[in-house]
């Protein structure tokens, strides 16, 4: 990207640069906002909008540093944001008991501040062909993983809100080897009084180790509701 088309001529450019940055990042970001996610189309823009402005400062801002006869690196001042972006998305990983949500979240920020990077330093190809990649992978992948995750048994439980359960569980599970893929947990009420519900998806295992299971919980930690099922 070559800022020597005067005044018009680079206010058009950077214009450009940005219009390009919206789109793209801006499918990415759509793709999260609606499937609900905590960082949102706004989000995915302004991460996206700033590494393309570093980016163009960091080409055109210090262009007098090379009339002087000095040397300077464009790439310095971007490779700061990367970093910078990892902060953000630790932000959105969240780690409850044996599960991680945000991970996917994390690394479209990720993605969407390169592509910012990309269209700042005028690869306008390279940040379209990426974006492409980026919501096909979001969007076919989803599918292919709600297929695969049909076949992993699920456990709904109910239990009093003032009896720890968790590690029962762990030990029942790793005695009839059976790993727990996922696990998430919401307080209710429960037949006037207060409880847990928690909802256990495990990884792949045979029905008849799922059932063993299922029966060992309802003997030993007893439940006040016990469900298996493939699907909630």
């Amino acid at each position: 990207m070559n800022f020597s088309g005067g005044i018009v001529g680079n206010l058009l450019l950077i214009f450009l640069c940005l219009l390009a940055t919206v789109l793209f990042s801006g499918v990415i970001g759509f793709e999260r906002e609606y499937y609900g996610h905590a960082a949102g189309l706004r989000t995915h823009l302004l991460i996206s909008l700033g590494s393309c402005l570093v980016m163009i400062i960091s080409i055109y801002g210090f262009a007098f540093w090379d009339e002087g006869g000095g040397t300077r690196d464009p790439a310095r001042l971007a490779a700061q944001v990367i970093p910078g972006i990892g902060f953000l998305g630790a932000g959105t990983i969240v780690k409850n008991g044996v599960s991680v949500r945000g991970l996917t979240t994390a690394t479209t920020l990720w993605v969407s501040m390169a592509i910012g990077i990309a269209c700042g330093s005028g690869c306008f190809v390279i940040a379209g062909i990426a974006t492409l990649v980026c919501f096909a992978v979001l969007v076919l992948l989803r599918k292919f993983e709600t297929f695969a995750s049909r076949k992993n048994p699920i456990l709904l439980l109910v239990f009093p809100s003032d009896r720890p359960v968790m590690k029962d569980i762990l030990l029942i599970a790793s005695r009839y080897g059976i790993a727990i893929r996922d696990t998430s947990s919401e307080l209710i009420t429960y037949q006037e009084n207060s409880a847990i519900r928690m909802v256990l998806r495990l990884a792949y295992a045979t029905n008849s180790s799922v059932s063993a299971f299922a029966d060992e919980l309802r003997m030993s930690v007893k439940p006040l509701e016990l469900k298996v099922s493939t699907e909630f």
